[in-house]
């Protein structure tokens, strides 16, 4: 019977390795060598074992262990996170990984998980040291680094869905102070540009709004600034949307508009005018592509 004995170091999730390998059948804790300022412990196991112990390494390393080392991270890296904040994100990204939803440098993580263990076997046959940081920094280099860009997506990505959250409070605390009229409007929104039309088709414009967007933008306003301005002065009790882009970049305006007035807006189903306005973009689309495709046929002008 061969014994070997390995020491085990973690600056993370130490409690719970030692009550792991505390549970492991036939594995000797050194309970006198437990040294809990070095978070360090010293293993006795039989050669047997092996598999069952890199087993439960892996499963602390790659749950315990990687959810206390990323939100620790993501606490040091981005103050202006919440404690909260920051469990929820570890927790959805810690799911999506387990979930094959979220794929580290082309690996799912089962093939990950697989890779760990037996990694962890080969250094069990060998070695009498083994530091968790370490093992990840050498032994799964390409899954730290991929890891390290998911984490870095999925806070961007927060942090700019936080900020439109508090946008789209302002807007509703801005049309909450407004007295709702009886008027029903229409929004148009098209890849160009939007536009406000009245129960009756006429254009909807507003002088005023318009000038003060203007002075307050310093000269440059878009027409979806001026369209939410003018929608929450008038305070419409109806909005109906006519969403001509579908596949407009996140946050679109008709999803801005159904946030902040909320049981207000209704969408036209694609409407007769929808319909109308599709045909006029593909047939002055088409026109276009031919123009385009004269011209190069014919080669360029010379002068």
């Amino acid at each position: 019977m061969n014994v070997r004995s390995i020491q085990v170091a973690t600056d993370y999730a130490f409690t719970v390795l030692v009550d792991k390998l505390s549970q492991l059948p036939g594995v000797v804790l050194d309970d006198d060598d437990v040294v809990l300022h070095a978070r360090a412990i010293t293993i006795h196991y039989e050669d047997a074992l092996i598999p069952q112990f890199a087993e439960t390494l892996t499963n602390v390393l790659l749950n315990d262990w990687l959810f206390d080392v990323l939100y620790d991270e993501l606490q040091q890296q981005h103050r202006e996170l919440t404690e909260d904040e920051i469990e929820y994100l570890v927790l959805v990204l810690l799911h999506e990984l387990k979930s094959g939803e979220l794929v580290i440098g082309g690996r799912p993580f089962l093939d990950w998980r697989k890779r760990t263990a037996m990694a962890f076997q080969n250094l069990l046959k060998c070695h009498d040291t083994l530091e968790l940081s370490g093992f990840v920094r050498f032994r799964l280099r390409q899954f730290k680094y991929g890891l390290a860009g998911a984490v870095d997506e999925r806070v961007h990505q927060f942090l700019l869905d936080r900020e439109y959250d508090e946008f789209v409070a302002m807007l509703r605390y801005m049309l909450e102070s407004q007295p709702e009229s009886e008027q029903e409007l229409h929004v148009f929104c098209s890849p160009e540009r939007v536009w406000i039309m009245d129960s009756v088709g006429r254009l909807v414009r507003d002088t005023e709004v318009t000038e003060a967007a203007i002075a307050e933008s310093e000269g440059e306003v878009n027409s979806e600034d001026l369209a939410m301005s003018i929608l929450i002065t008038r305070s419409p009790c109806r909005i109906v949307i006519h969403d001509t882009y579908p596949d407009a970049p996140w946050p679109s305006f008709p999803e801005t508009l159904t946030r902040v007035f909320a049981e207000r807006t209704v969408r036209c189903g694609h409407c007769s005018t929808c319909q109308q306005l599709e045909q006029a973009r593909q047939h002055f689309s088409r026109g276009v592509e031919k123009e385009n495709n004269l011209h190069n046929k014919q080669g360029p002008t010379r002068s």
